[in-house]
């Protein structure tokens, strides 16, 4: 299959499962939303954020690590099973030894932090999400470098069904307690890593007297400077929340969260379906065909993420008010003002996923460190100066800065190693084409506001499939194969 064909099949792949399971984040949203109080809302958003730093640090880049090395050991039976028993053994000693560490710093700090002690408990159950989670990502990373791209997806959608599911089960009617949404969260990971671990076990024999320290050693370099990269990225996403916490309280929290994750859910399921799709692909393009291919190829990839992320931006700037009275409840509309910012960071965040790829490519992970190491320094700078003074919208406002000079660092230079060409003209045409759908879609004013985001979700959509249709000549011709019954091998995506 030629590789961007590849590309967009397995985009496709993760951008269905993205949707699907974002769905269920906005449909659950407004009963969150709703059920909880803002402080409590404060409180889940900070718990959130410790666990995505608690499982960087279990991970230690050992995720990336599989996707890297994994062609290396995969030909030979022994070697592979030699792989699969050092990624495991190793997952497993870094997943007990962070979440047990996790809880004794709890148990240290928790006088010290100016929480309610009554939420001591939902702290002290997320320790087993702590310990299962990241294992469940190396099970993922597995199924990723076998191109189970539909299984990843199903299970993504089986996942979040039964967290939440079950975590609104527990908090409404079993234990009737805030904590009682966190047992939900930890039930589910569980059932999830039953099937999971059932599906590597068949296909993985696990020997523990073949545990590789050669191979331990080379995820470790490997793995470490992507681990500080992503703590980086972590620290540049989520250090805004502890600061927003103890420069404006645990309500200002909640309002704040909501509006960073409506925009994130929006942004992630861009960002996670291109990376997941385009990495893998560039290891394998690069290590076949060389530096020349993977430049063609990455071009491409950068000119589709143009076309997606411009018109979904302004469109997002176009609806974010009724978007979050709809879904978040009246209580939260004032997220609307600061909540495209964030998106736009994050949308500008994508770019270091393209442009990244050359560091990981040629093994300059540190590099990479390097520049996301100064975008938190100018994000948590700002943050401290602009908070205090413009409050949640000073927050937006250090976001895009920081994701801006990040992406600016990335693209400078990765020229080194790997010449990825803009298409200004592409970039230009479709500014354009979404200033003049943010114009015809704010006229829209139904007096229901329900159907003004019906409307103008449905127009914006249009214009803009439109506008692509008109320039795109390659996906024209695609699209007329399909409709007259091309069969795949006929689709000429690259």
């Amino acid at each position: 299959m030629h590789p961007f064909r590849k590309f967009a099949k397995q985009f496709s792949h993760f951008f269905g499962g993205s949707i699907a399971v974002q769905l269920f984040s906005f449909i659950t949203f407004p009963i969150f939303t709703r059920v909880l109080t803002k402080e409590q809302y404060g409180i889940l958003g900070l718990i959130t954020t410790i666990m995505f730093f608690g499982v960087a640090i279990a991970k230690a880049g050992l995720s990336d690590g599989i996707i890297r090395f994994y062609q290396e050991y995969s030909k030979d039976p022994e070697k592979k099973s030699e792989f699969a028993s050092t990624v495991l053994s190793r997952g497993f000693v870094l997943s007990v030894f962070t979440s047990l560490a996790y809880v004794l710093l709890f148990l240290i700090f928790q006088n010290h932090l100016e929480i309610s002690k009554g939420y001591a408990a939902c702290f002290i159950i997320m320790a087993l999400s702590l310990f299962i989670g990241p294992l469940n990502i190396i099970v993922f990373r597995f199924l990723r470098v076998n191109d189970k791209t539909v299984f990843i997806n199903v299970m993504d959608i089986v996942g979040r069904s039964l967290s939440v599911g079950l975590s609104l089960i527990f908090l409404i009617y079993v234990f009737r307690g805030f904590y009682g949404y966190f047992i939900g969260v930890v039930t589910a990971e569980i059932i999830v890593a039953v099937i999971l671990f059932y599906w590597f076990f068949k296909n993985y024999k696990i020997i523990p007297s073949s545990i590789s320290g050669e191979i331990h050693l080379k995820l470790i370099k490997f793995g470490v400077p992507l681990f500080l990269s992503e703590l980086a990225f972590l620290l540049e996403s989520y250090s805004d929340r502890f600061l927003v916490v103890g420069f404006l309280g645990q309500e200002a929290l909640g309002t704040y969260t909501v509006g960073q994750s409506i925009a994130m859910y929006i942004g992630n399921i861009v960002i996670f379906s291109f990376s997941g799709a385009m990495v893998p692909i560039c290891v394998q393009i690069y290590g076949e065909e060389g530096r020349e291919k993977t430049e063609i190829f990455m071009k491409k990839c950068l000119k589709y993420l143009w076309m997606a992320i411009i018109p979904m931006w302004f469109g997002y700037v176009a609806v974010s008010k009724e978007l979050f009275i709809i879904i978040a409840s009246e209580k939260y509309a004032m997220a609307a003002t600061f909540s495209p910012l964030i998106l736009l960071a994050w949308f500008i965040g994508t770019l270091n996923v393209l442009f990244g790829a050359s560091f990981y490519l040629k093994k300059k992970t540190m590099l990479q460190f390097v520049i996301d190491f100064s975008s938190i320094l100018i994000n948590i700078g700002m943050n401290l100066i602009l908070i205090k003074r413009l409050e949640l919208m000073g927050a937006g406002i250090s976001a895009v800065v920081s994701s801006t000079v990040s992406a600016i660092l990335m693209i400078v230079v990765s020229r080194r190693y790997f010449k990825i060409e803009f298409e200004v003209g592409s970039i230009l045409y479709y500014i354009g084409v979404s200033c003049l759908m943010f114009l015809v879609v704010t006229q829209i004013n139904t007096g229901v506001i329900w159907m003004n985001l019906s409307l103008k979700m449905i127009t914006g959509t249009v214009l803009v499939a439109l506008a692509i249709l008109l320039k795109e000549s390659e996906i024209r011709e695609n699209l007329k194969k399909v409709i007259h019954g091309g069969s795949d091998k006929g689709l000429q995506l690259g």
